[in-house]
C-alpha cells in the first residue's frame, strides 16, 4: 500500500473477505426463490458493499480481496476515501462507487467526480444539479483542467430514483431533518422524464428503503410494481435497488436487481 491509511492487517483481511463471502451466499440461495417477482432468466443481483463510517484501509482491503462495487451516503466521507483508493488502484480497474444517500444539491459537483451512480435522486432540482455538475467537470476535464467525472466511459451519470415507501406525505429532500427521502410513487414517471431530458444522466430504474416497521414483502412488491409501472415508459430503467441486511431475501423475492449492505460484511461500526 502506498499509504499508512491504506494499510490494513491479514485478520482485518480475512474478516471482511469472509463476512463479504457470508452475504454472497446468502444472495445466490434468495436468487432460487420464485415465489415473488423473480423467474429463471431474472439477471445476477448485484451487491453493493456499504463503507460509510469504515476507513479507507477496509475498502483496500476488499479491493484486493476481488471487490469493486462500493456504496456512500455522505459525501464529505465518500470524497476523501474514494480519491485515497483511486490513487492505489490500477487506472484500467478502478473501485466503483454508488452514492446511496440524501444529497443536497450543493454536494452535486463533488459527487460526481468519483460516483459512477447515484441511487438517491429524488426530486428535479437534483437532477438539476447532477447535470449540470457533470457537464462543468466534462468541460473542465477537456480542457484539461480537471480529472473526466466517473461516470465519462459510460457517457452519462447512472441515476436512480428514490422512492418513498412511507405511508403518507413523501419526503424528497428533507435530509436535513433526519427523514428519510424518497418522492411519491406518483411523481416517479415525471421525475423519470425530467432526468432522461438531460442528455448527461441516465434513468436506469428505481431505489428505495424499507420504512422502519414494515412489512419487506409489502413494501417490496410495492415497489416491484412501481418499477414495472416506470419501465412501460422507459424500457431501459430495468434496476431495483432494495434490500440491506436484514432484509435482502424479501427484496430478492421481489426484483431486487442490486442489494446494499454494510453490517453484515463489515461488522461493528468503529467507535469514535
Amino acid at each position: 500500500m502506498s499509504t499508512n491509511s491504506l494499510t490494513y492487517t491479514a485478520d482485518r483481511a480475512d474478516q471482511l473477505a469472509r463476512g463479504y463471502q457470508r452475504v454472497v451466499e446468502r444472495i445466490r440461495a434468495a436468487e432460487q426463490d420464485t415465489s415473488g417477482a423473480r423467474s429463471a432468466q431474472s439477471e445476477t443481483v448485484q451487491l453493493v458493499t456499504v463503507t460509510k463510517f469504515f476507513p479507507a484501509s477496509d475498502v483496500m482491503a476488499l479491493y484486493d480481496a476481488g471487490v469493486r462495487l462500493f456504496g456512500e451516503n455522505r459525501d464529505q466521507e465518500a470524497a476523501p476515501k474514494a480519491a485515497l483508493v483511486s490513487e492505489s488502484v490500477p487506472f484500467h480497474d478502478p473501485a466503483r462507487w454508488a452514492f446511496i444517500g440524501q444529497l443536497q444539491t450543493n454536494k452535486a459537483k463533488s459527487v460526481v467526480r468519483y460516483a459512477q451512480q447515484v441511487q438517491s435522486v429524488d426530486r428535479p432540482s437534483l437532477a438539476d444539479a447532477l447535470a449540470k455538475a457533470y457537464a462543468r467537470q466534462v468541460e473542465r476535464f477537456e480542457t484539461e483542467q480537471a480529472p473526466a467525472p466517473a461516470a465519462y466511459k459510460a457517457g452519462k451519470l447512472e441515476c436512480l430514483i428514490q422512492v418513498s415507501l412511507a405511508q403518507g406525505q413523501a419526503t424528497a429532500g428533507h435530509a436535513s431533518t433526519g427523514a428519510r427521502g424518497g418522492a411519491d410513487p406518483e411523481q416517479v414517471l415525471a421525475l423519470a422524464e425530467h432526468i432522461e431530458n438531460y442528455e448527461q444522466l441516465h434513468c436506469a430504474g428505481v431505489m428505495a428503503v424499507a420504512p422502519l416497521g414494515s412489512e419487506p414483502d409489502m413494501v417490496f412488491e410495492k415497489l416491484w410494481n412501481i418499477s414495472q409501472i416506470l419501465r412501460e415508459s422507459f424500457p431501459q430503467a430495468t434496476q431495483i435497488s432494495a434490500g440491506m441486511s436484514g432484509d435482502l431475501e424479501a427484496a430478492i423475492r421481489w426484483g431486487s436487481t442490486c442489494v446494499r449492505v454494510g453490517s453484515d460484511i463489515m461488522g461493528p461500526r468503529p467507535s469514535a
